[in-house]
C-alpha cells in the first residue's frame, strides 16, 4: 500500500484532461477523471460536497492531486485502484494498518550494503534495520511490502563467482621457449578490445631492464605435460606453481622471491637492518564477462639488486613492471615472457691421462667458455570456480 499526499510526484507521460465545472458534485468530477485515466477511483463516506474546478490539458494525476489538495482530501493507491478519503480518515488508516516484522538472514551479501537499496520498496511506515553481528535485516512493514522486499533479496543475496588462478613460473631454455607453440600478440590497452600487447619496460633506475611479452597458448596444448617433459629433458625448470582462488573483481597476488636483509646506517650512524623484496610479483584481477569469458588485469613486477649503491650506502633496487588487460576464455593459458637471463661460465677440459701428467699436463688441457641463455616465463591459467550454493 502506498500513500500519496499533497506533495505527490507528477507524471507528464499520462493522459491529459481538460475540465471546467462550477458547483459540481465531487463524485461526478472524480468519475470524469477516472474515465480519462482508465483507472478505478472510489471514495469513503466522508468525501462529500460540491467543487469548482477548471483544468486545461493537465496530466490526469496532477489534476487529481491538485483537486485533493484544494479540498483537504488525500488518496491511497493500491495496484489499479485509488481510494479517496479525508485527511482524518487517512490518519486513522495509518494507525490501524497492521504492520508485521520479519528477520531476514543474508548468506552472501553484506546487510549494511543491501539495506539502503531496500528503502524505496517500503511504505511510508516501513523500516529496515541492520544487525551486523548476524548479518541480518529486520524489516517492519505491511505483509505485502515485506514479501516484495524478500523477493528482491533473493535476487541480491547470491554467491559471488570465483576464479581459480593457476600460475607456473618456469625457467626455460631460450631456444626451447620459441618452440612452445605460444601465440605472441600485439594490440592496445583498450579494455573494450580482446587484445594482447607487447610493452617495453623501464626500470626505476632509468635504464632498460627488459621486454615483457604477452601471448596465449594455442588451443589443444597441454602445458602441464609439456613442462613436465621439458623438465625431464633438463630444458626447463619449474620454479614455482602457486594457485589462488579469488572472487570476481577482486585482486590476487602471486609472489615468488625473498626478502634480502641489508645493513645500512641511520642519520646517527647506527647500524640498521632493512629488508628488501627481491622477487617476481604478479598481481591479477579477474572480471567475468556475461558469456563466461574472463577479462584479466595483469601487473607483473620484477625486482633485483643492483651492484651499485646510493651515496648513503643503501642498495639500488632495479624494478621492471607493466600493466595490461587481456580477454581470455575459461581455462585458456596466458603467457608472460621476455625476462631473459644470460649465465656465463668456464669449464676446464683435457685429454684423458695426458692432462694429469705433472708439469706437462697443462699442454693437454684447455678452458671452454659456456653461455647459458634462459628465459623466465609465467603461465597464468584462469578457471571459473563457481561456489556451491547451499540449499535450505
Amino acid at each position: 500500500m502506498k500513500v500519496f499526499l499533497l506533495g505527490a510526484l507528477l507524471f507528464s507521460q499520462m493522459p491529459r484532461i481538460s475540465l471546467s465545472v462550477e458547483g459540481a458534485d465531487i463524485h461526478t468530477v472524480l468519475r470524469a477523471i477516472a474515465k480519462v485515466a482508465h483507472t478505478n477511483i472510489i471514495t469513503t463516506p466522508g468525501v462529500q460536497g460540491k467543487i469548482t474546478v477548471q483544468f486545461s490539458n493537465l496530466p490526469w494525476k496532477e489534476a487529481l492531486y491538485a483537486l485533493l489538495e484544494t479540498n483537504g482530501l488525500a488518496a491511497v493507491e493500491e495496484e489499479n485502484l485509488i481510494k479517496v478519503m479525508t485527511l482524518d480518515e487517512l490518519q486513522q488508516l495509518r494507525t490501524t494498518t497492521q504492520l508485521t516484522t520479519r528477520v531476514v538472514h543474508l548468506k552472501y551479501a553484506k546487510a549494511e550494503e543491501v539495506a539502503p537499496s531496500l528503502e524505496g520498496l517500503l511504505s511510508d511506515q516501513g523500516t529496515v534495520k541492520v544487525i551486523k553481528r548476524t548479518n541480518s535485516l529486520v524489516i517492519r512493514d505491511s505483509e505485502d511490502r515485506i514479501e516484495q522486499v524478500v523477493a528482491t533479496l533473493k535476487n541480491i543475496d547470491q554467491p559471488t563467482p570465483q576464479v581459480l588462478i593457476k600460475a607456473r613460473i618456469v625457467k626455460v631454455d631460450r631456444k626451447t621457449a620459441q618452440e612452445l607453440g605460444i601465440h605472441w600478440l600485439a594490440g592496445t590497452q583498450d579494455p573494450t578490445q580482446p587484445a594482447h600487447w607487447r610493452a617495453k619496460v623501464l626500470n626505476r633506475a632509468g635504464t632498460p631492464q627488459g621486454i615483457f611479452s604477452f601471448g596465449t597458448l594455442r588451443s589443444g596444448i597441454n602445458i602441464d605435460a609439456i613442462l613436465t617433459a621439458l623438465e625431464n629433458e633438463e630444458k626447463a625448470e619449474i620454479i614455482s606453481e602457486p594457485s589462488v582462488i579469488v572472487s570476481n573483481n577482486e585482486t590476487a597476488v602471486v609472489l615468488d622471491g625473498k626478502k634480502i636483509p641489508i645493513i645500512t646506517l641511520d642519520l646517527a650512524g647506527n647500524r640498521v637492518i632493512k629488508f628488501y623484496d627481491v622477487a617476481l610479483k604478479l598481481t591479477v584481477t579477474p572480471h567475468i564477462t556475461p558469456d563466461s569469458g574472463i577479462f584479466l588485469e595483469l601487473h607483473p613486477e620484477l625486482s633485483d639488486l643492483s651492484g651499485e649503491a646510493t651515496a648513503a650506502g643503501e642498495p639500488i633496487i632495479l624494478s621492471s613492471e607493466v600493466q595490461t588487460k587481456l580477454l581470455v576464455q575459461n581455462g585458456e593459458t596466458v603467457v608472460i615472457g621476455g625476462i631473459h637471463r644470460n649465465k656465463t661460465g668456464e669449464v676446464k677440459k683435457g685429454l684423458p691421462i695426458l692432462s694429469s701428467i705433472p708439469l706437462l699436463g697443462r699442454f693437454f688441457t684447455y678452458t671452454a667458455h659456456t653461455m647459458d641463455k634462459t628465459e623466465l616465463m609465467i603461465f597464468v591459467t584462469p578457471v571459473l570456480n563457481q561456489p556451491m550454493v547451499s540449499q535450505k
